[in-house]
């Protein structure tokens, strides 16, 4: 069913408490009949949907590949009637966004927060974020900064369209300092100078999306999330028609200090959902809107969202703030009151700092949940690159993992339990560590033979994700092998696929030989088309030839299905955008298989 959301000719910014900003919102149109909106489609938008946008005239700011969508700046008058066009399936606000507020005072010693997560034990143990690739979504970050530089790696200007995300109103880099400012000694002359990260060897990129006022767009934060899965992102500057492009770069973990109680929308929801199904960790404010009785629901978006990780704040004694939002929403808590960090200081960017001093400007203290915020996103930047968590559920991804064991390790504060206004509580990393021990391994070997004990080489085993192939004698081997039961398979083609259990035991070999059957010759012959519907890739398969009741369909050499050999299915992969599937059919349970087909997107 079509939706039109319904669109006043003014946007208005939900402010958090304490918030300051221009007196008028910044949007870059100058039109006031003109306002931003997204534009959904049933499909990934090309040139003929970002033509039809303009033809109502539209500008398109940006085209989107993570969901089936435009932003654009239109005429008010001219939403309804674009409204109508049946290739049209949504029209909503693109909500402003502005940082979370900070507030400043100097009152306690240079990272306490740090500190209280217990960060120096992780440090002390190696543990320090190496690799592990944190994208700043904010204002920018001053990447000169001494405690900053070391770990810079670049990132995106999606405000001004450019390579130059420098940070220009500070927030963006006050964030960073306490995620990832390095450990190299800046305060060992005045102990009242330089800080040190959460995750200190982390790899820092600014995605900036906020101006020189702490003010932005959710069609600018897409854009950094689309860019933040490693995707190509278009972006259409100044009512460009040809638009621009910017190759994105994969981020373990994104920081979004950032928010608004309004600015819901069905593309930004989309968009973070799909970036987590993809492996990004998401880290947001949960907003300062809070009350000192800690009452009622007042957490913003995009920390609303169900993917992403909504961060409370503390304050020394592991108290709430009074200002820190509460609600369902919050997971967990972070020291966010009296936060020493880094910042921009006033003098020109272009030039390295040459002397960073509390006069000069280049730390401040700041409160606030956007302080709190990238506590969370350098302790899980320090759980991913440790090595210790991995994919149990086996889903491809070790996100969920990271977020289910700061949850369960969290200290419990306010009422037992997790509660509306510490969510699952303080965030610790000691804990964290300690509750993933490094993986108890054993080995797996035998020999694959025929019925007749010839050694068959360059047949498959497999047990869960680990897999060998046999040698020149049928022999394999699978080291390091977690401990634990497993269902091992054997298969070759020409042959019947066999199984059996075994158990791994720590340091232990364990074999299991299989004897493989001769499989009848089949001739099975498969054709596939493939098609979108409402954006969501699918395949019709065709088959001939298969002789025995069900059939096993593979794709991307896995099975996807079994089902009944009627020489007819359809796969719907449930993903969108754009891939590449390789599918085959074989009889159920034997290595008897048709011709692999390609469906490309």
């Amino acid at each position: 069913m079509k939706k039109l959301a319904i669109l006043g000719l003014a946007l208005f910014l939900a402010l958090p408490v304490g918030a300051t900003v221009s007196s008028a919102p910044v949007n870059k149109s100058q039109n006031d009949n003109v306002v931003k909106v997204f534009i959904h489609f049933a499909d990934t938008p090309g040139n003929n949907e970002r033509g039809l946008v303009r033809a109502f005239g539209a500008t398109v700011t940006h085209s989107y590949s993570i969901i089936p969508a435009v932003a654009a700046e239109i005429p008010a008058s001219a939403i309804e009637g674009l409204s109508h066009n049946p290739s049209v399936t949504l029209i909503e606000e693109d909500h402003q966004v502005e940082a979370t507020a900070i507030t400043y005072d100097i009152e306690y010693s240079n990272a306490w927060g740090v500190e209280r997560v217990e960060s120096g034990v992780a440090h002390e143990s190696g543990y320090k974020g190496q690799g592990v690739k944190i994208g700043i979504i904010d204002s920018g970050i001053n990447y000169n900064h001494p405690d900053l530089a070391p770990n810079y790696k670049g990132g995106y200007d999606f405000y001004y369209y450019d390579l130059d995300p420098m940070d220009v109103y500070g927030h963006g880099t006050h964030v960073a300092g306490t995620a990832c400012a390095r450990d190299n000694d800046v305060g060992s002359v005045n102990p009242k100078l330089g800080v040190v990260g959460v995750a200190p060897e982390c790899d820092l990129y600014s995605l900036r999306v906020l101006n020189e006022d702490g003010v932005g767009y959710e069609s600018d934060i897409i854009s950094a999330i689309e860019w933040s899965l490693g995707r190509e992102v278009t972006l259409l500057p100044w009512g460009s028609t040809l638009g621009t492009t910017t190759q994105g770069i994969p981020m373990d973990v994104v920081n979004l200090s950032l928010g608004s109680s309004q600015a819901y929308s069905e593309a930004s929801e989309q968009a973070f959902t799909e970036a987590e199904s993809e492996g990004l960790t998401i880290v947001a404010a949960a907003g300062n809107s809070g009350n000192r009785a800690g009452k009622g629901t007042n957490t913003i978006y995009p920390a609303n969202y169900d993917s992403v990780i909504a961060v409370g704040a503390t304050k020394q004694g592991d108290s709430r703030a009074s200002f820190s939002s509460t609600g369902p929403n919050v997971e967990l808590v972070a020291p966010g009151e009296s936060v020493y960090s880094t910042w921009n200081d006033s003098s020109s960017y272009s030039n390295p700092q040459p002397v960073c001093g509390v006069l000069e400007g280049c730390y401040k203290y700041g409160s606030g949940t956007s302080m709190a915020t990238p506590h969370v996103t350098g302790v899980a930047a320090l759980l991913i690159g440790s090595g210790l968590v991995h994919d149990n559920n086996h889903n491809g991804r070790i996100n969920d993992e990271v977020r289910s064991l700061m949850q369960s390790t969290a200290i419990d504060l306010g009422a037992s339990g997790r509660d509306d206004k510490y969510g699952f509580g303080l965030v610790n990393v000691n804990n964290a560590l300690s509750a993933v021990a490094p993986i108890v391994t054993g080995t797996l070997d035998g020999f694959v033979t025929d019925e007749l004990l010839n050694p068959i080489v360059g047949a498959t085993v497999t047990a869960s994700t680990y897999s060998a192939i046999t040698d020149g004698t049928g022999h394999y081997l699978v080291s390091d092998i977690e401990v634990g039961k497993y269902t091992v398979t054997a298969n070759a083609s020409g042959y019947y696929e066999r199984s059996a259990d075994a158990t791994i035991t720590e340091n232990t070999l364990t074999s299991v030989n299989f004897g493989l059957a001769v499989a009848p010759i089949a001739n099975i012959t498969l054709s596939t088309t493939g098609y979108k519907v409402k954006g969501v890739m699918k395949a019709d398969l065709s088959w001939g030839g298969a002789t025995s009741g069900n059939v096993d369909v593979y794709r991307n050499g896995g099975v996807v299905t079994t089902t009944a050999n009627d020489g007819f299915y359809t796969d719907n992969t449930n993903q969108k955008g754009s891939g590449t599937f390789i599918y085959k059919i074989c009889e159920a349970g034997m290595s008897v298989c048709s011709n692999e087909s390609v469906v490309a997107f």
